[in-house]
Parts: structure tokens; C-alpha cells; sequence
């Protein structure tokens, strides 16, 4: 595959560095991707400034993506059927703070997640620190104080609703830290 990947990471914080190869995740559809950027703009710009809005879904990968690794991934995202995902309610994201929405099926989301995380791109991965847990981040890395605020702020004002998760993305980060979709797994087999 050809992959441009960050070729001096030396200047990103040290978190930021474990990503370098990227990871997938699931990227809402229009009009829940500018809603929840629009939010993620408004009380967390650095964070938006990273990522566009999205549901974490793997480890960061180890090392630079090959064609048998994205035939695998495409293989494993085939025997996945779409699934509706319903997102909206508000909540903290303990141990750390910040504001999220919460995503269901949990279990529905995590079964990909699993599956995602069987290929043999992610046997060198480094494990999870915390149980997966499926959000769409408005706010990060603030302190428990402004959580509890924005929590009382943004009561009743966040979009909710569902959509139908089709797809994955491949992301990968540019030299300034920003990820852009590079390529996309189509569930269940549909182009």
C-alpha cells in the first residue's frame, strides 16, 4: 500500500506518537459528523484539531499497514453485517474527565472492535490500559470542574438519533498530528 505516514514525529507529545501508524474507527455520517465537530470546535478546538468527530474503535497500529494486512481487514469487515448505532446521551468519561456521547449497542460496536483487533496487523500492538468503551468525545483532557459545567451546558443540546454504520476508516496522521481517511472497510462485503 502507499501509505504516507509522519516521517519526524520528534515534536509530538509522547501519546501522539503511538499513533503515527494510525487506527481505525467509525466516522458518523452527515449531519451527526458537523454536529458533533461544531461541538468539538466550540469546547475542545485542540482536540478537533486532531480528529474530526468519530468512534474510536482500534488499538493504534504497530507498524506501517501492508496490502495482506488490509486483505485480512477486508476479509474480517465482510462477515460483518451493518448495524444501527444510536448515539446521544450526554455523559462524563471517568477515570479522566471530559464530556461524551454515549453510543448503543455497546455490545454490537465492541464485537468489531474485537474482531478488528484478531488480525495479525495488531499481534504487536500494545494493550489496553481501560475496558473498550464506544463514545464520540466533545471534550477532553479538561478538568473535572469544567466536565460538570459542560455537562450542565450542553444538557438537551446534543444532536441524538441513529445512523447505520456501513463502513470502518483507515486514518493516518499528517507531520502537524491531524488525521485524514485513507482508505475505508465496507461492512458486510458492500462497495
Amino acid at each position: 500500500m502507499n501509505i504516507t505516514y509522519p516521517e519526524n514525529i520528534d515534536h509530538w507529545e509522547k501519546w501522539q506518537q503511538a499513533y503515527r501508524f494510525g487506527l481505525i474507527l467509525i466516522m458518523p455520517p452527515e449531519p451527526v459528523f458537523s454536529q458533533v465537530n461544531a461541538l468539538r470546535s466550540e469546547f475542545d478546538p485542540r482536540s478537533q484539531s486532531y480528529c474530526d468527530a468519530h468512534i474510536s474503535l482500534s488499538l493504534p497500529i504497530p507498524r506501517p499497514i501492508t496490502e495482506a494486512d488490509w486483505a485480512e481487514l477486508v476479509d474480517i469487515t465482510s462477515q460483518v453485517r451493518p448495524f444501527e448505532i444510536h448515539y446521544g446521551k450526554l455523559k462524563d468519561y471517568p477515570p479522566y474527565p471530559g464530556v461524551v456521547i454515549s453510543i448503543e449497542p455497546q455490545s454490537m460496536v465492541k464485537q468489531v472492535q474485537e474482531k478488528i483487533e484478531k488480525a495479525s496487523l495488531f499481534k504487536d500492538a500494545t494493550p489496553r490500559k481501560f475496558p473498550f468503551n464506544a463514545h464520540m468525545t466533545i471534550a477532553e483532557f479538561i478538568s473535572v470542574e469544567t466536565t460538570a459545567s459542560l455537562l450542565k451546558e450542553l444538557e438537551g443540546k446534543t444532536p441524538e438519533g441513529t445512523f447505520l454504520c456501513d463502513s470502518l476508516v483507515f486514518i493516518v496522521p499528517d507531520d502537524n498530528m491531524h488525521f485524514h481517511v485513507v482508505r475505508k472497510l465496507h461492512l458486510g462485503g458492500l462497495s
